[in-house]
């Protein structure tokens, strides 16, 4: 399994709209991942010392999934973030090692 996190920073006179990203971000990117996409999480930070306002994370089986469908799609979704966001994202691309569903 591997995850794609989005961290999105805090920085001054910063702005996020939470109801774009997960109305209308998140269609986009489930439409532009399709069944190669396995989970979404999106945290949105309740502390006043947070370094990052919001996260993101996807969930893929294999790390060629994610490319195969980002690259011929970055642009778009890029130009889709300047509708919920002002501030520009940093991604990180990780293996996911220890897995446990809990429940």
């Amino acid at each position: 399994m591997f995850k794609i996190t989005i961290f999105y920073p805090v920085k001054h006179n910063d702005w996020f709209d939470m109801e774009y990203y997960t109305e209308k971000h998140l269609a986009l990117s489930k439409s532009v991942f399709g069944n190669y996409l396995k989970g979404i999480g999106i945290e949105k930070s309740e502390s006043s010392d947070s370094i990052y306002k919001v996260i993101g994370h996807l969930f893929f089986e294999e790390i060629e999934h994610f490319y195969n469908c980002f690259l011929p799609n970055k642009t778009i979704l890029e130009e889709d973030a300047v509708h919920y966001t002002n501030v520009k994202a940093v991604i990180q691309i990780s293996k996911v090692i220890v897995w446990q569903n809990l429940t």
